[in-house]
């Protein structure tokens, strides 16, 4: 049941799958919390059902290169689905479970699937008010079945393993390591939705780079809760765990992590800033309230590392977290990338970078400051857009957009966006997202804003972190839940300090030769 590595360049993706279930049948894949237990499903397990679930495809018509759409949320069923994919060499094209039915027909409509697989009734409900003249080749097919239906998995369960077998023996005759393997939907910077196309080849050189960065072993054992239908999650959780042969918990809500992370034990977490910030808020918080709880006791004791990625981490979280003895790496990639570029390690990390490179890469920046990157993790094209294609890949080198440096070390900065850049009406360029992160590092101001396009000056509106500010106001015998003058002097006097002293090394009036101007809005409840 094997798959031999394939001449020339390497092995299908899948083909992991099938080795740990030769190897280790009896050892645990997945965790899945739900209830008062965890239910665990074996190596061996997990591939009878994606096998099945292959022949199930290929029986309704689903053939290498075809597209097949999964709109849904994380669950087994969304793993078992994804790996049948990969071993018939069809194209997975899943949606974020949170889309509205209007976008969610509209990226139908534009992959043009040979099926489509929703997780509920309601959602085929929603698809049939807005799909206007979709013609869809075949029925829309429901996870969780209902009046009409079985659920997904009991309609596999009795189909012969020997039909996977034969789809495993064909996927290693045919493999391709150049041939599209999904095709991810990615707003970028501009909102409107760009089809990423991925190959076979970017998503195996980026998670075994991953793999081989981490050292991972069988025992590691990783918790997910990011959405599977971003790259981040799939290519750090998903993958990386098939690759490495590790563990995987699939937490049950975005609202159960703590709860699930208790239950299953986890040793590492990929997740975005904003989760850390409120593991971080949190312990805090529990301090204030006299019964403090660590982080360990959040996400697990046997936590030894969390990753973020996905978006800017403040410089303030990444200190909570070290000093609490728990490291938090930061990484850095694009969907277009598959999308690690680079990340930090337990043994090479420096406060305010995201990483080094990952091996078998390239980096360099343009003259103008852009990180440009070269090699096996960069996407084949923009699917059905090769005028976007040729302007975002040139040369082999995709234009990332994002502005930064590396040191001397190798380190890699990130210091905002391209089209983010201000344009001053004296002339002078800023980089808004970089004073920003700048700004939140003092944990006064828990978000800012600058703008300036246009205007002879930068302006920051800032929002506060109301219980520390109220905490530093308030005088001893006075009513600690008295309104608070947000434009008063002495409010503002704190504000001030804290914005010179986070900005006393950009040297903002010798590089933009402007005053900066502070104004403050209250959180919205």
């Amino acid at each position: 049941m094997s798959i031999a590595p394939a001449a020339g360049l390497d092995r299908p993706l899948a083909a992991p799958l099938l080795d740990w279930a030769e190897t280790s049948p009896s050892r645990v894949a997945l965790l899945l919390p739900g209830g008062d237990a965890v239910r665990e499903v074996t190596w061996e397990q997990l591939t009878h059902d994606v096998l099945r679930m292959a022949a199930y495809l290929r029986r309704s018509g689903v053939e290498r290169a075809d597209r097949v759409v999964l709109w849904s949320d994380n669950r087994y069923e969304w793993i078992v689905i994804d790996l049948a994919i990969l071993l018939l060499g069809a194209v997975h094209v899943p949606l974020h479970g949170s889309l509205s039915p209007p976008a969610a027909a509209a990226q139908i409509a534009h992959a043009e699937p040979k099926m489509v697989i929703v997780s509920s009734e309601a959602m085929v409900a929603g698809l049939q008010r807005h799909t206007g003249g979709l013609a869809l080749q075949r029925p829309i097919e429901v996870i969780e079945g209902g009046c009409e239906w079985l659920p997904l998995l009991e309609r596999t369960a009795n189909l012969p393993l020997a039909e996977g077998d034969e789809i495993v023996a064909e996927s290693a005759e045919q493999f391709d390591p150049e041939a599209i393997t999904t095709i991810l939907y990615s707003s970028g910077t501009s909102g409107e939705p760009k089809a990423v196309a991925l190959t076979q080849a970017n998503l195996i050189s980026n998670c075994r780079a991953i793999v081989s960065v981490f050292e991972e072993a069988p025992d590691e054992r990783r918790l997910n809760f990011l959405p599977f239908s971003h790259i981040y999650a799939r290519t750090c959780d998903l993958y990386g765990w098939l690759t490495g042969g590790s563990q995987l918990a699939l937490a049950r809500g975005r609202e159960t992590v703590y709860a699930d992370c208790q239950a299953t034990r986890p040793t590492m977490l990929n997740a975005v800033p904003f989760f850390y910030d409120r593991v971080m808020q949190t312990v805090l918080q529990s301090q204030r309230d006299g019964a403090p709880v660590g982080i360990r006791d959040l996400l697990g004791p046997r936590i030894r590392m969390c990753i973020s990625g996905g978006a800017p981490l403040p410089v303030s979280t990444f200190d909570f977290f070290h000093q609490h003895d728990v490291p938090l790496l930061p990484g850095y990639g694009l969907t277009e990338s598959s999308p690690v570029i680079s990340m930090s390690t337990l043994d090479a990390f420096r406060r305010g970078a995201v990483g080094k490179a990952i091996p078998g890469i390239e980096v360099r920046f343009a003259d103008d400051g852009e990180l440009l990157t070269r090699g096996p993790h960069v996407m084949k094209e923009y699917w059905k857009d090769p005028k976007l294609t040729r302007e975002t890949i040139r040369d082999g080198w995709l234009y990332t957009g994002d502005l930064g440096a590396i040191d001397e070390d190798g380190y890699i900065y990130i210091t905002g966006r391209k089209k983010e850049l201000l344009a001053l009406s004296t002339g002078k360029k800023a980089v808004p997202t970089y004073i920003e992160s700048l700004l939140c590092r003092d944990p006064l101001i828990q978000q800012a804003m600058v703008v300036g396009n246009d205007r002879p000056f930068l302006a920051a509106i800032v929002v506060p972190n109301m219980e520390l500010l109220r905490e530093r106001l308030t005088q001893p015998g006075a009513d600690p839940n008295a309104a608070i003058d947000l434009q008063a002097a002495e409010t503002c006097a704190p504000f001030q300090q804290a914005i010179a002293q986070q900005l006393r090394d950009l040297l903002v009036r010798e590089v933009f030769a402007l005053p900066v101007l502070i104004g403050m809005l209250s959180p919205v409840p």
